[in-house]
């Protein structure tokens, strides 16, 4: 995933998969609290489902992704839906979990903390998403209260890293107070 898409295609929907040891060291090492009612909204194969569910193995975990593929073993449930289309009635999660298409994902982080308020969000996004001044309003209203650098920069296709820095970035409910780690 070029930072300047110079002679790349683009995958179709922004399918980029994040690996499974990215997903892993965060959240076995870094990522504190319980929960148990999980959805993955943008799930893809399922690669974070797996972490998730090697975390948190009693949890209800909901995989999602726009795009219909195969079960997924460490799923409850699988939907192929997309995601800024579903209404808090479906469930009410306590953690939402992903690595959204990037095109998307200031609609995907605002629809997952204004319909799941209560819910503890957290996004793997590129560290630039912080900066532009169409974003400003969108920081104004949902800042964040946690973000993790990563010091090593994940390779989403295989063949090696781009120019882009990566953070997980953690809005959790009525915290106000930010923290930043860099891993």
């Amino acid at each position: 995933m070029s930072a300047t898409n110079r002679g790349r295609v683009r995958r179709a929907y922004d399918f980029y998969e994040t690996p499974e040891e990215v997903t892993r060291e965060f959240l076995f090492e870094y990522f504190e609290g319980d929960f148990h009612v999980i959805l993955e909204p943008c799930a893809g194969s399922g690669k974070m489902v797996k972490v998730l569910r090697d975390r948190f193995p009693l949890a209800w975990i909901e995989a999602n992704d726009i795009w219909d593929g195969p079960p997924i073993p460490y799923a409850n449930k699988r939907y192929t839906l997309d995601f800024l289309k579903m209404l808090k009635g479906d469930a009410d999660y306590d953690l939402i979990f992903t690595n959204p298409p990037y095109s998307l994902a200031e609609e995907i982080i605002t629809h997952a903390l204004e319909t799941w308020s209560k819910a503890t969000v957290v996004m793997l996004l590129r560290l630039n998403f912080l900066g532009s001044q169409r974003r400003k309003p969108f920081w104004d209203k949902h800042p964040v209260s946690e973000i993790y650098v990563l010091s090593k920069r994940p390779s989403f296709t295989g063949r090696g890293t781009d120019a882009t820095e990566y953070a997980w970035f953690v809005w959790r409910p009525h915290i106000t107070k930010q923290r930043i780690v860099v891993i």
